[in-house]
């Protein structure tokens, strides 16, 4: 399992401590977190995507399951001489314990993908508030100079 997974497979776990180590900047960590951002977005969007990723498959999963046992349901149904409506197979899938697996799954993954969507949004808004920071650092330092280097 490589970091992105590892990292995915934790974000619930680990979500705290990536945000006080990632995302925290006060004025003794602000040149660091100037030259680390990239590195530190570019991870973090990979993470995104594998939870995309991830979140995909689940729906698929979902979605294919409840395809199969709708089927086998109508199947059943139209076999003993039932009518085999809409109302009843949405039902009857609700029940299954295979469909309400691939649902779960898929609200692990949604909350998974949520997180990481939400780190990345931050690393944005770090990025912003850096570059304001470091354009204040530059122009106070050019007033000093002119005011005291002259």
């Amino acid at each position: 399992m490589n970091d992105i997974e590892k990292t995915y497979f934790n974000l619930e776990d680990t979500y705290l401590d990536i945000t006080k180590n990632y995302l925290k900047v006060d004025e003794s960590n602000v040149d660091t977190a100037l030259f680390q951002h990239t590195g530190v977005y570019s991870f973090f969007g990979a993470v995104l995507a594998y939870a995309k990723r991830e979140l995909d498959r689940a729906s698929n999963n979902k979605d294919r399951e409840e395809a199969v046992v709708r089927e086998a349901r109508r199947s059943e149904l139209v076999a003993s001489g039932k009518k085999a409506t809409d109302r009843a197979l949405d039902a009857y899938v609700k029940t299954v314990s295979s469909v309400q697996e691939q649902e779960n799954r898929l609200e692990v993954c949604t909350h998974r993908y949520n997180l990481a969507k939400n780190i990345v949004n931050s690393l944005d808004h770090q990025k912003d508030m850096l570059v304001q920071i470091s354009a204040n650092k530059r122009a106070e330092s050019k007033l000093i100079s002119d005011n005291f280097g002259s």
